[in-house]
């Protein structure tokens, strides 16, 4: 009998402590997932081990039970994805594509053997394509590498899924929820994931992502193993640890961390939990490190709390980027899904109901509220591979191959349906050269149907209204006809019809969608750099950027690199002739693909290039002199947020500082560089407060032409008698704090464009003075008012965002009440002028001494304190807003 090979496409969760494999039935109303037979654990540990004899790699459970041995197994290899870094394996370095493709491979054998039992006489199941799921929040190289590692794991990756869109699929799935708005809160073991959700008529639409690719319960294993540390030690053993130097006391801690993580898990089921072990840890003495005393949750949770607290910052930071781009608030939220095994700590789920869902203490901060009363806790440690394996259905639908593997005929979608009739449809694909389909025909035939289509040129077909038998499986049996009429193969497809609710499956489309922006560094040939954003964040995958143009530097070596916020991830080197003229025109275009891929195609005058991505070279232990730099950009300007923004940036920068520090403390370069960048972030954050800087560029560009024009006039009318007006020097004046503030804004740095703006506006103040004084260029009452209420106007919107800044509840009011009343004045500009200037000169009186006022809060800091208000009369006595 011939014997079709079919592939069902599989759902992967490649986790940073478990993974877990699962696949919908061949009906697709059904998921199966793998459970070890031993075991009956549904998740396997994502731990390597290399057996030091015969080379060969051990994953799962057996290399797990090598924990804290020598040679030890690899765990958490998952954090090193994307990076240069290398491992060692019982003497032989792997890279992490090499060691998750282990653990992807032991997926796919595992599946296997639960697949076999779908093999019928006629045909054999097998798996060879996969959706794998990746953190919502992983940077460009940590997808790269995860892609890489299923392909090297020998699987066609059909997508790689965010792990919070995929528990949202599976509860929509579970549930049948065609519609709703989710907040997915994934605490796994060595990432955070957020997301906001909306599910309309079953798809899927992502409208928030945050997280953090280094927070876990890895670092919760690893706090309370520095707590039983300390205990140890004032106990009187020999543990202080060098754990980046030392590979003896690495062993040590990795010992101390298999006792901490029992003791977790044992709390998260009691109050009260004896910690037993009788001497297999060795002290610095060789002394045995008998440990028996008993921890209670409190402790448990003391240790493990600031890293949930920490989780909040994302959840708020996705909710605003959901508000951003649908108006959506928490108050929109119907449920609050959780994810991952951290969420087994019974911590997480009560601090995730306070914080998050409805009833909130009335002394808490967040007061607006989801919907629910308390999250959705169920099938944590599976619901990512679950998920994954309904969108593997929706998306892979079924390849079958004809038994020589010549013709693969794919079908899409899912096998289950409600209707009567419905529509089937797929492509037929030639595999060998000697093979031709093209104007070939497929002939369907099923229990009283039967019809004929035509391949389109691509190879696609469709039958439309095909009889489905009621409450049972129909069997289809497709025939594939070359131009001749020479059956080439044939597939068959078993179609399930079910009266009941409808599962959603997610749809074809709408899961893919890019975190984070990515960005390009610009060089302007003149000392500056800046950066140009290609994708957005957010942005729906795939995407085809527009046609971006730059100036060519002047370099034969052109480097074109690539960030993800603020994080490095790509290098593109293009030679040119020597002879390119700087200023040649650099045009490029970037495409990123639904499995997150980019590329990037360009050319230099003559040079194209469509080159291999490079990735950057990871960066060193950053310096104290980087920090400090660091913590004075953060400072300058933090100051320019409103006082609830602020005190939540500070809060931020807080934990994250702390976190690098402490990491800077243990030598661990990874945990300090990723830290270091949260921080990088909460710069770039509070720089951008409100999309940029303040006063925004098209205010500086106005105050720039405004000078100008000033400077024309007086040059060309000339001054009265007596006054001296210098215009070459005035016009280098000006450009120079042009050209600085160009650069100023391009760097983020708040404190020195508001310098600039200051230099300008008592540019514009000293010539505007000149033309007051003479009689020839006397200005209109109306042009003066209409000047002077707009320059007012303004900086009372400055002085708002610094008694917001310094928590001047009170002067804030008072200057949002005088703002009021100047846009009042507007209106009467072309009526009455004189009255005009005589109301706003009694408003300005007030703002200069609110002015002062803030001046001394401030302990004479005068910072964004607009000139305007000091006075008037001469050079740094008023100003232009």
């Amino acid at each position: 009998m011939t014997q079709q090979i079919v592939s069902k496409a599989v759902g992967i969760d490649l986790g940073t402590t478990n993974s877990a494999v699962a696949v919908m039935n061949p009906a697709d109303n059904d998921i199966l997932i793998h459970r070890d037979k031993v075991t009956k654990s549904s998740t396997t540990p994502s731990c390597v081990w290399r057996s030091p004899a015969g080379g060969e790699l051990v994953v799962g459970r057996k290399a797990f039970a090598r924990k804290g041995s020598t040679p030890e197994p690899v765990t958490s290899v998952k954090r090193l994805m994307g990076t240069r870094t290398t491992v060692d394996l019982a003497g032989e370095a792997y890279t992490p594509q090499q060691v998750s493709a282990a653990i992807l491979r032991e997926m796919k054998n595992q599946i296997e053997q639960d697949v076999a039992g779908f093999d019928t006489d006629g045909a054999r199941w097998i798996v060879d394509r996969a959706v794998v799921t990746v953190p919502a929040y992983f940077d460009q190289p940590q997808i790269d590498a995860t892609r890489e590692a299923a392909e090297q794991a020998g699987l066609e990756v059909l997508g790689l899924l965010h792990e919070p869109t995929a528990a949202a699929s599976h509860y929509c799935w579970r549930t049948a929820t065609q519609n709703g708005t989710f907040l997915v809160y994934d605490l796994g073991g060595g990432t955070f994931d957020v997301s906001i959700l909306r599910c309309t008529a079953g798809t899927f639409e992502v409208l928030g992502i945050s997280g953090n690719n280094r927070l876990g319960g890895d670092d919760v294993d690893a706090a309370v193993a520095r707590h039983l540390q300390k205990m140890l030690q004032e106990d009187g053993y020999a543990l202080d640890l060098d754990v980046a130097n030392d590979p003896e006391d690495a062993l040590r801690f990795s010992q101390l961390k298999i006792l901490a993580e029992g003791a977790k898990k044992a709390l998260t089921e009691r109050t009260e939990y004896v910690l037993r072990d009788a001497g297999r840890l060795l002290d610095k003495n060789g002394e045995p490190v008998v440990i028996e005393t008993l921890l209670e949750r409190d402790e448990l949770d003391a240790v493990a709390r600031p890293f949930i607290e920490r989780t909040f910052t994302y959840c708020d930071e996705a909710i605003a980027r959901a508000s951003e781009r649908a108006g959506i608030t928490l108050a929109d939220v119907d449920h609050i899904i959780l994810a991952g095994g951290s969420t087994h700590m019974p911590l997480v789920r009560q601090m995730v109901t306070d914080q998050l869902c409805a009833g909130p203490a009335p002394d808490s901060p967040r007061q607006v509220r989801a919907a629910c009363a308390e999250p959705v806790y169920e099938q944590v440690d599976t619901v990512v591979a679950l998920g994954a394996a309904v969108r593997a259905a929706a998306v892979g639908g079924l390849a079958v191959y004809d038994q020589d593997r010549t013709v693969r005929v794919s079908f899409h979608g899912t096998a289950t349906t409600g209707r009567s009739a419905t529509s089937v449809g797929g492509t037929v694909q030639a595999l060998t050269d000697s093979l031709d389909l093209s104007d070939g025909q497929v002939r369907l035939v099923t229990a009283g149907f039967e019809d004929q289509v035509d391949l389109s040129p691509e190879g696609a077909f469709a039958f439309r209204d095909v009889p489905v038998q009621p409450d049972a499986e129909s069997s289809l049996t497709f025939e594939v006809y070359d131009a001749y009429g020479d059956l080439r193969a044939t597939a068959g497809r078993q179609l399930a019809h079910t009266s009941g609710e409808q599962r959603p499956d997610g749809g074809m489309g709408g899961a893919a969608i890019n975190a984070k922006a990515i960005l390009m560094e610009v060089d302007y040939g003149d000392g500056r750099t800046g950066h140009k954003e290609l994708v957005p964040a957010m942005q729906q995958l795939p995407f085809e950027s527009p046609d971006f143009e730059f100036a060519h530097p002047g370099k034969e070596r052109v480097e074109l690199r690539l960030f993800q916020q603020s994080v490095p991830i790509q290098i593109i080197t293009v030679l040119v002739p020597s002879s390119t003229p700087r200023g040649t025109a650099i045009r490029l275009t970037v495409s990123m693909y639904e499995n997150a891929a980019i590329a990037v195609r360009g050319s230099i005058g003559d040079v194209s290039f469509d080159v291999p991505i490079e990735v950057p070279v990871e960066r060193d232990m950053p310096s104290e002199d980087e920090a400090a730099e660091l913590r004075k950009r953060f400072q300058e300007n933090v100051g320019y947020l409103p006082a609830g923004p602020q005190n939540t940036a500070k809060a931020e920068w807080t934990v994250a500082e702390k976190a690098f520090r402490e990491a800077k403390e243990r030598g661990d370069v990874a945990a300090a560089v990723h830290e270091f960048r949260e921080l990088e972030k909460a710069v770039g954050s509070v720089a951008r407060h409100g999309g940029e800087l303040q006063p925004p560029k098209a205010e500086f560009d106005e105050l720039v032409s405004d000078c100008l024009g000033l400077h024309a006039q007086l040059a060309q009318d000339g001054v009265p008698e007596g006054k001296t007006f210098d215009a070459p020097e005035i016009a280098r004046g000006i450009e120079e704090q042009r050209r600085r503030g160009e650069q100023v804004h391009a760097a983020r740095d708040q404190r020195a464009y508001g310098e600039v703006i200051q230099q300008l506006q008592r540019v514009f103040t000293y010539m505007r003075g000149l033309m007051r004084t003479a009689p020839a260029t006397e200005i209109p009452a109306a042009v003066r008012a209409a000047s002077q209420l707009r320059a007012d106007m303004k900086g009372t919107e400055e002085l708002i965002r610094v008694a917001d800044a310094t928590g001047r509840a009170a002067e804030s009011r008072e200057l949002a009440e005088i703002h009021g009343k100047l846009r009042v004045q507007e209106a009467r500009i072309a009526t009455d002028p004189d009255a005009v200037l005589r109301d706003i000169s009694k408003l300005n009186a007030r703002l200069r001494q609110l002015a002062r006022m803030l001046i001394d809060v401030r302990g004479g800091d005068t910072a964004g304190i607009p000139i305007i208000l000091g006075g008037s009369g001469g050079p740094g006595t008023g100003g232009h807003q």
